[in-house]
Formats: structure tokens, C-alpha cells, sequence
């Protein structure tokens, strides 16, 4: 487990010699330390997990655990972006939900203040904004941080409308349910996109799968191609190049789509 220690060593090295800005500034201040994350003390144990199987395998074996380590990691990837895609798909909802409602009580009478006090408590993104309404400070301010986040975007263009009905007068609910509009008509596109590359991508993922269907036939039929690809320098580079040919066509189909869905 050298390896693993020597791992170890070099991820608390990397930290102690250039730590995240936020650590930095709470020591400055007398603050707290910042908790570590889960995430962190998760990929230090993978790393460590990776150092140990990579130092106590031999042969054949090191091609072969450090080719299921990638595609684990690559799997990882694509979940994480998978679900990112959601969250930002969960924003566009809330986005367009949260123009809806603000429409709706203006053209109430009730006043903007009072709207993002009311909603920031079913909607956290806008508690800044109701924080600063409610002080008197920036609200157009704290909108466009708002829209920073990956999938509420529009409320750059809240910001501006708000800041020409403060300084102007002109009204802020027509502008809002255009906007909501505008919004929901984008998902509508974003569907019908989304719909046209889901045939792409499970066909990318399932003609990666099938080479798996293909060593269970071969294995069923009194062959051992699993001890082939696994125990032999042949085998394990055959292995570790389809791995890497099938990882590079999901690639390319993620890439296809995320760019169709770029462009809709």
C-alpha cells in the first residue's frame, strides 16, 4: 500500500501548498473552517482505493485494473452530466413558474417587493433579491447574480425590466409574461430536441453494451473469453482498446446531441 500512501501524501501536499480561496479568506477572518465535503473525502478514497489495486497488481493485471478504473471514471462522468442536464432542465421550470406567479400578483397590485418576499420562500434563488428588495439595495444586481446559475439565465433580461420600471415607470408585468413566454416556448423546443436525440444516444450506449452479450455467448458455448481478455497481454490490450473505441463513440453521440441542443 505504498502506492496508496505515497497517493495520500501528494493530495494533502497539493492542498497545504495552494488552498481553495474560501479556506484562506475564513482564516483571515477568524471564521470557522470550512466542513470538508463528502465529495472530497470521496475522491480522496478513490484515489487511495486506485493507488492500492494499481501497486498489488502484476502482469496482465495492471492494463486491466487500471482499464476498469477508467471506465469507471468515465461512467462517473456521464452520470454527473446527465444529471446536470436535469438540474438545469429543474431551473428552466422553476424559472418559468416563478415569472408566471410574479405576473400574476403585479398585475394584483401587489407591489415587487412584496411579490419576491412572498416567493423567495418556495423559491431559495430568490432570496437574495427579496433580501436587497426588502433593505432598499440592488435588486437588478441581485437578479443578474441569480442568472449566473446554468438555467436561469433569463433573469438577466428581469433585471433589466426591473431596473426600467424603477427608473421609468413602465409597467413590469406585460414584460414578465412575455418573458414566461419566451421560456416556456424554449423547453417546448427543448423537448422536441431532447426527443430526437434520445434514440441517438441509447443506440451509442447499447452498441456499447453489446461486446458484454458477446462474451456471455461465448462463455455459454464452453469458451473462456473472459479468462482470455483478462489473463493475457493480448487480451487486456483488446480489452482496454474496445473499452476505449466504445467510450469514444458515446462521446461522440453525447457531443452530437449537447450540440443540437446548443443550437435549438
Amino acid at each position: 500500500m505504498i502506492a496508496a500512501a505515497a497517493a495520500g501524501a501528494a493530495v494533502l501536499a497539493v492542498l497545504l501548498w495552494r488552498p481553495p480561496g474560501r479556506w484562506i479568506v475564513r482564516h483571515r477572518l477568524g471564521r470557522p473552517a470550512v466542513r470538508v465535503r463528502p465529495r472530497w473525502l470521496l475522491s480522496a478514497a478513490v484515489a487511495a482505493l486506485c493507488a492500492g489495486l494499481l501497486d498489488q497488481a502484476r502482469g496482465p493485471q495492471v492494463v486491466l485494473v487500471a482499464t476498469v478504473l477508467a471506465v469507471a471514471a468515465f461512467v462517473a462522468r456521464q452520470v454527473a452530466a446527465a444529471r446536470r442536464r436535469e438540474q438545469v432542465r429543474g431551473r428552466h421550470r422553476e424559472v418559468a413558474e416563478v415569472l408566471g406567479l410574479m405576473a400574476a400578483e403585479l398585475r394584483a397590485g401587489l407591489l415587487p417587493v412584496r411579490t419576491l418576499t412572498g416567493l423567495a420562500d418556495d423559491f431559495a434563488f430568490l432570496a437574495p433579491a427579496a433580501r436587497a428588495a426588502g433593505l432598499g439595495g440592488d435588486v437588478a444586481a441581485a437578479l443578474r447574480e441569480a442568472a449566473t446559475e446554468p438555467g436561469r439565465e433569463v433573469l438577466r433580461e428581469v433585471s433589466a425590466a426591473s431596473q426600467v420600471a424603477e427608473r421609468a415607470g413602465a409597467p413590469l408585468a406585460s414584460v414578465l409574461v412575455r418573458l414566461e413566454h419566451a421560456v416556456r416556448d424554449d423547453r417546448e423546443v427543448d423537448r422536441e430536441v431532447q426527443a430526437g436525440a434520445a434514440p441517438a444516444r441509447a443506440t451509442g450506449r447499447l452498441m456499447a453494451v453489446l461486446p458484454v452479450v458477446g462474451l456471455t455467448l461465448g462463455s455459454g458455448m464452453g469458451g473462456d473469453p473472459v479468462g482470455l481478455l483478462t489473463g493475457t497481454w493480448i487480451g487486456v490490450t483488446c480489452l482496454a482498446a474496445g473499452c476505449a473505441l466504445a467510450c469514444l463513440g458515446i462521446t461522440w453521440v453525447e457531443r452530437i446531441a449537447a450540440a443540437a441542443e446548443r443550437t435549438a
